[in-house]
């Protein structure tokens, strides 16, 4: 039995919470402690015998005893940002891993992206840690190609495709949306306006066609609630069971996926939102905020048709004949790729 610290970017956002929910599954006989800064950031995982949530008041790596540990894991996606709201590469972090290195504990990071980053030190700073990390696992061509020569570096799909679930029949005439808000994006604040009343006119659209509407938030601390409640502001009448339903993630991952897999079509905003209906074989179409959406597109071929919040034009209806179909073949392909960001983790946790 191993002792491992693990790292996530945990705020009750859905899809760093599956990663840290496969993790855990994966291993059941080791035991994963799990540092929050709110106790209730903890909750999706308090159901396993195997981890030990621990509140701390701040991320900090000059806190952690190292010798309490066999192992460390940084599970995340979009972890790898200039300027962004993890704390996992700075001084701090490098002194951290190489002190790991040292005594022969290994640092792990699994299934994430690199970037965007705006400068050369920071770059430089990225490559010292991943030289000095025991395993580095990207889950799109582009992170990888930056690092390629370093031989922890690796890459494979990411590890949100190796989530598995109960087949469900869809619910017939149903339309998910999963929203997201630009407010906390710079880059797309000014669209606000017109992305709401691009929703609308979708949602009326859909409406008059019989379709029922399923609003779908999958983090309250980026946003997703917000932009919920701007819509819910603008047509209130139509809130109700048979018209348009709010579904909003908290903490039980099962209960918001039996939800979200019984769509018969999905309009997804944020990156798990696609990597989920690719794997419940949903028809969907894809509205990207950053490139790291891009990416996985058109390295995996993911879909035909998308679009890029840049395109929203409030008169623009994505017609249901427009939305793409999952390549079965390719999702299993997928799956079994994706296993391949455990695959040096499971070498030590059996070692």
């Amino acid at each position: 039995m191993k002792k491992i610290l693990v790292f996530a970017y945990l705020r009750n956002n859905l899809g760093d919470d599956i990663f840290v929910n496969e993790l855990v599954k994966r291993y059941p006989n080791d035991k994963f402690f799990v540092n929050v800064l709110e106790e209730e950031y903890g909750k999706p995982f308090k159901k396993y015998d195997n981890v030990f949530i621990q509140k701390v008041e701040k991320e900090n790596f000059d806190e952690i005893e190292i010798n309490e540990y066999e192992g460390f894991v940084y599970i995340g996606g979009s972890i790898f940002m200039e300027g962004g709201k993890v704390y996992n590469l700075d001084e701090g972090c490098f002194e951290f891993i190489k002190k790991c290195k040292k005594i022969g504990k290994p640092f792990f990071y699994i299934s994430s992206n690199y970037g965007p980053y705006k400068t050369e030190e920071y770059f430089a700073l990225s490559k010292r840690t991943f030289q000095t990390c025991e395993d580095l696992c990207f889950r799109d061509k582009y992170s990888y190609g930056l690092f390629k020569e370093i031989p922890s570096v690796r890459y494979a799909p990411d590890a949100a495709f190796t989530y598995k679930a109960e087949e469900v029949k869809k619910k017939k005439d149903t339309v998910g949306i999963n929203l997201i808000d630009l407010n906390i994006r710079d880059s797309l604040k000014e669209k606000e306006e017109e992305y709401i009343e691009f929703i609308n006119n979708n949602i009326t659209t859909y409406l008059e066609e019989g379709k029922k509407v399923y609003l779908y938030s999958f983090c309250k601390h980026e946003g997703d609630e917000d932009i919920i409640e701007k819509l819910y502001n603008t047509r209130r009448k139509d809130f109700d069971e048979n018209k348009i339903q709010v579904i909003k993630y908290k903490d039980n991952i099962e209960e918001f996926i039996n939800t979200y897999k019984q769509m018969e079509y999905m309009i997804c905003g944020r990156f798990h939102s696609l990597i989920l209906s690719y794997v419940f074989d949903q028809k969907f179409f894809v509205i990207s905020y950053s490139k790291k959406i891009d990416n996985i597109i058109e390295e995996l071929q993911l879909c035909k048709e998308y679009m890029t919040f840049e395109e929203i034009n409030k008169e623009k209806i994505i017609d249901l004949e427009s939305f793409n179909f999952v390549d079965v073949k390719k999702l299993e392909n997928l799956r079994r790729d994706a296993e391949r960001q455990f695959e040096k983790l499971d070498l030590f946790m059996k070692g």
